[in-house]
């Protein structure tokens, strides 16, 4: 038996009260002189009448009432386990990724934990909760039950390690308490395997939402296969992660209208391909939809088409520069091209690429517009000429590594660095074993961002934020690069990259980077936009372009405008990371030593059923009064 308020348990020495009284029996004698053997005789009598068995009656239930009455007000207990004894705190993380959608008993696996929880959280209880995307802590219950029923799905995702490192933020503050921390997830795979978390700091329950039926047909991309002036193929990848018996209807729209319906029913290793023929028009509000009665999110994939402006490109070159107007070609690309002393200065500046192609003499107006348009966002490539003894400056401006000394010995090309920023997604393999194209003479030049290599590891091509440099000449008399099959998809690339067109769409929760081809006055800035919604993005103004950057911006799939205060500028489309399709579960009943269970229901009944205290005060207090009305009837009818 356990107290709540044990100190009153020092009232019990009251009991020294009625001992006092009863056996001393505190009462002043008057003092008589005895005269005759009679009236002795009468004193001797009365006191034999009194009843020495009453007094101790009286004696023990007035010790019994002062016990139950000091037993009540301490408030006895018997718990029904050691967790009872213990203050505890309790944290919850649900699980608000899109996967939670999937259904069980007509409804979705996120809302049913929602109302469980609002069903079992105790008022007067403390706890905390968090959520792929928010946190909800030193809440009182009534608040967390209102901010429960706001939760909504996030393309967030979180692991377990993630999750052990909130907890521990969490608990830090609660010392010796008994710490408890449950998770509500399907445990998709992504989360990660829950063995190998450390269990020592505090306990972990685990309930798993396990969906009917583990079926989903997902738009998992798009992409455009080829294109004309006339009409361009839009290709559309969909997955499915269980065998379909049933064609899915696939739709395209832009805004409101119907540009083309088809289904698909074959699929081979869980996906297939199916494309559309489309005119090659501006599709500023497109929209691909699947019938598909699994997850909601990927139902739906948002896209645009817009009018992409030519990448303004100006070679500078006394040398031959044919292989380069043969990569850098319309409607992709829009070349001029001048001598080093016949420079259109304007159309420098106003280039987003500019190729300084074996160039004798570098004049000072040559550099400091160079420089200059380097600072407004161009990219700059630098083929140096044999003889580059002017070069320093140059390469000091633009931040690139310096040529060292001149080598006269044959080097082939043979590295590769696939790891570089602009080779991302260029080669589809990786291969050491092909026909490795040489130079005669080159230079030397220190860098950690090297793009391609000799076979004694020094740079052939280095590539550092919008400055290119090639450390030797490409003139078919030093070198026979530019009839390799590496220069198309490296220059190419460097070309594209040099003004970063309008994707078909981007992907919500990373950092993308937009170029909009605008020229914005000194006061106006770029906004992002859809009906209810307007954001001022992260940017920077160029001389004929701004960049925004969507990095630490909370996006919805959909279709967005661009647009300054004026007018709007263009169109750009988010769509959600597709991970959360695939429908892996990891099966935590079958790890050892983990407390699982199959709903929020089960787990607080056997919480309560641990916690749950037998309250004895009542019984007391009854006692009590029994004790009294003993005592009552003792005095009155005990003779």
């Amino acid at each position: 038996m356990h107290f709540q308020h044990p100190e009153l348990l020092y009232a019990l020495f009251l009991l020294v009260i009625p001992l006092i009284v009863h056996l001393f029996r505190l009462r002043r004698f008057q003092k008589e002189d005895f005269t005759n053997v009679k009236f002795l005789k009468k004193v001797i009598q009365e006191t034999r009448k009194s009843s020495r068995l009453k007094k101790f009656l009286i004696l023990i239930t007035r010790l019994l009432l002062i016990t139950c009455l000091v037993l009540a007000f301490a408030q006895p207990f018997i718990p029904a386990s050691n967790k009872a004894l213990t203050a505890s705190r309790t944290l919850i993380y649900l699980d608000n990724s899109f996967s939670m959608q999937a259904s069980k008993e007509q409804s979705g696996l996120l809302q049913t934990s929602v109302n469980q929880l609002l069903e079992n959280l105790k008022e007067e209880n403390e706890y905390g909760l968090f959520t792929n995307n928010e946190n909800f802590f030193n809440r009182p219950t009534p608040e967390l039950k209102n901010e429960l029923q706001e939760i909504d799905f996030t393309d967030e995702q979180i692991n377990f390690r993630e999750i052990q490192l909130k907890a521990e933020n969490y608990f830090k503050d609660y010392g010796q308490a008994e710490k408890e921390l449950i998770i509500i997830s399907d445990f998709q795979t992504s989360l990660g395997n829950p063995s190998e978390i450390n269990q020592d700091n505090f306990k972990y329950h685990f309930i798993q939402r396990t969906p009917e039926k583990i079926s989903n047909i997902s738009i998992d991309s798009a992409y455009i296969e080829d294109s004309n002036p006339e009409n361009i193929s839009l290709s559309i990848l969909v997955k499915a992660n269980k065998e379909i018996n049933e064609p899915a209807t696939i739709s395209i729209f832009n805004a409101e209208e119907l540009l083309g319906r088809s289904s698909v029913q074959n699929f081979e290793d869980g996906q297939a391909k199916i494309s559309f023929r489309l005119q090659n028009e501006k599709i500023s509000n497109g929209r691909i939809e699947i019938e598909d009665s699994g997850l909601r999110y990927d139902n739906k994939l948002f896209f645009n088409i817009s009018e992409n402006k030519p990448v303004n490109t100006v070679i500078i070159s006394n040398s031959d520069f044919e292989f380069l107007t043969r990569i850098y070609t319309e409607p992709e690309f829009e070349t001029s091209n001048f001598s080093s002393d016949q420079i259109d200065y304007n159309q420098l500046n106003s280039a987003n690429l500019i190729i300084l192609n074996e160039v004798d003499e570098i004049s000072s107006s040559l550099l400091n517009n160079l420089s200059n348009s380097q600072q407004n966002g161009a990219s700059v490539i630098i083929i140096p000429p044999v003889k580059a003894t002017n070069y320093g400056q140059l390469l000091n401006r633009l931040e690139l590594p310096a040529l060292g000394q001149k080598t006269e010995t044959e080097r082939l090309i043979t590295g590769i660095v696939y790891d570089h920023p602009l080779l991302e997604g260029v080669f589809e393999n990786r291969t050491d074993n092909f026909e490795y194209p040489k130079v005669l003479s080159s230079y030397n030049a220190i860098s950690s961002n090297a793009i391609l290599r000799y076979q004694d590891g020094q740079a052939f091509l280095i590539g550092a934020d919008s400055e290119y440099l090639f450390t030797a000449p490409l003139n078919s008399t030093n070198s026979n690069f530019t009839n390799s099959p590496l220069i198309v998809p490296v220059l190419y690339q460097i070309g594209l990259n040099a003004l970063k067109k309008n994707e078909l769409y981007y992907e919500t929760g990373k950092e993308n980077k937009i170029d909009i081809p605008v020229e914005l006055g000194k006061d106006e800035v770029m906004h992002i936009t859809k009906p209810e919604f307007d954001i001022i993005p992260q940017q920077q103004n160029f001389s004929n372009r701004v960049e925004i950057s969507t990095n630490n911006i909370s996006l919805e799939a959909g279709n967005y405008e661009v647009s300054n205060t004026a007018s709007v500028i263009g169109n750009i489309s988010f769509n959600f990371d597709r991970s959360e399709s695939r429908l892996t579960y990891t099966d935590i009943s079958e790890i050892n030593n983990l407390r699982v269970y199959d709903s929020v229901e089960e787990y607080f009944s056997e919480t309560n059923a641990a916690s749950q205290i037998t309250a004895l005060w009542k019984w007391f207090v009854i006692f009590a009064l029994i004790f009294l009305a003993i005592e009552m009837l003792l005095i009155k009818f005990f003779k």
